[in-house]
């Protein structure tokens, strides 16, 4: 009899462990693979991009400005005549068919002996304006011309009076190899003048 039930709950035992399913435990990522699943979300992958040297403009470059051709001023030859030591005239001289004449006479009213070289610098003038063209130079060979004190040398003007021109009322001189301007009165005809070298009165 005890035979009979211990094979009857056997059995019994034997059928409620067949019908039961066993219960799959959840899936548990291995460590490596939770790492590297965190390690990818957290850092996407990027292609790496090679360093290159920055950029570095070249340095400006300076441009030094052409300076413009300037005419030297006219120096003083060694012992010349500053025009503060100079008296100045003009003086109409005789006249001919068809020339007026006159003359610039220097005068060195200094007390040491200077020296005057060249063709003075001669416009005449009407009402402050110019008159005609400047004097032209005769092509006199030039000499230096000294000049003790209270001494005088001149240059001569020849004026082409055959135009029908205005008679000017002064004319404008600049001493030979100097810049100063003088006016002094004059009346010659505005045509073509031409001046000659200071040459010993």
């Amino acid at each position: 009899m005890l035979i009979r039930l211990a094979a009857a709950g056997a059995a019994v035992l034997l059928l409620a462990g067949c019908t039961q399913q066993p219960q799959s435990a959840p899936a548990t990522p291995s460590p490596a693979t939770s790492s590297a699943v965190s390690s990818s979300a957290a850092s996407p992958t990027r292609t790496p991009i090679s360093a290159t040297t920055p950029f570095s403009p070249p340095p400006p470059t300076t441009i030094t400005p052409a300076r413009p051709s300037v005419t030297p001023t006219p120096s003083i030859e060694p012992g010349g005549c500053p025009t503060s030591a100079l008296t100045v005239r003009a003086l109409r001289g005789s006249g001919a068919a068809g020339h007026e004449f006159a003359f610039v006479q220097f005068t060195n009213t200094s007390t040491s002996a200077c020296s005057l070289t060249g063709y003075p610098g001669v416009l005449l003038l009407l009402g402050g304006q110019p008159l005609g063209q400047p004097a032209v130079r005769s092509g006199e060979p030039i000499h230096t011309v000294r000049i003790p004190p209270g001494t005088s040398v001149s240059a001569n003007l020849v004026d082409d009076s055959s135009c029908n021109a205005a008679i000017s009322d002064s004319v404008q001189v600049i001493p030979p190899n100097r810049t100063d301007r003088i006016v002094l009165k004059l009346a010659l005809r505005g045509c073509r003048l031409t001046v000659g070298p200071v040459t010993a009165s």
